[in-house]
């Protein structure tokens, strides 16, 4: 799946207001061996992940603002874009609130880049490639002491101590 799939699915998260992060596996990181990972890896990966939710709360927020400019309620537009994604359910909207949909799904992949780019630009400033971002990510998924290390980090972080 290719870095700009991977960050609209991401986006399409974000309009539902789900979990939002970059550590969405690869299939390469799937199937291959599971990275290992350094304390230095893991302090960039902190320091990288922070600074991702940073931005993924400003993504956050100027969609909730499109989809409000555009004159839909959120709960609504949520329930409209669920529906249009899954094919085992019909999308009960009336014309008029499609419409709306369409346009706001546009925006959404106007904002895409400039998005993309300022995650991109997150990783690595902290001093990580993308894809090693996702290996560290995935590595931590699939790892309890990884994933408890990485809380640790992220609370000394938080708190400055």
């Amino acid at each position: 799946m290719s870095t700009s799939k991977k960050i609209k699915s991401l986006l399409l998260l974000v309009v539902t207001l789900g979990s939002f992060s970059l550590f969405a596996q690869t299939e390469a990181a799937k199937t291959a061996q599971p990275a290992k990972v350094t304390d230095a890896d893991l302090t960039k990966f902190a320091e990288a992940y922070q600074k991702v939710q940073l931005e993924n709360q400003n993504a956050q927020q100027e969609m909730v603002a499109v989809i409000k400019d555009e004159g839909i309620d959120l709960q609504r537009f949520q329930e409209i874009q669920q529906a249009s994604t899954n094919p085992n359910k019909t999308v009960d909207a009336t014309k008029e609130e499609l419409t709306k949909h369409k346009n706001i799904m546009a925006k959404f992949d106007e904002m895409q880049p400039e998005l993309e780019k300022k995650m991109q630009t997150r990783v690595t400033e902290s001093g990580l490639t993308m894809e090693r971002y996702q290996e560290v990510g995935a590595a931590i998924q699939n790892d309890k002491a990884l994933q408890q290390k990485m809380q640790t980090m992220l609370m000394k972080q938080q708190t400055g101590k």
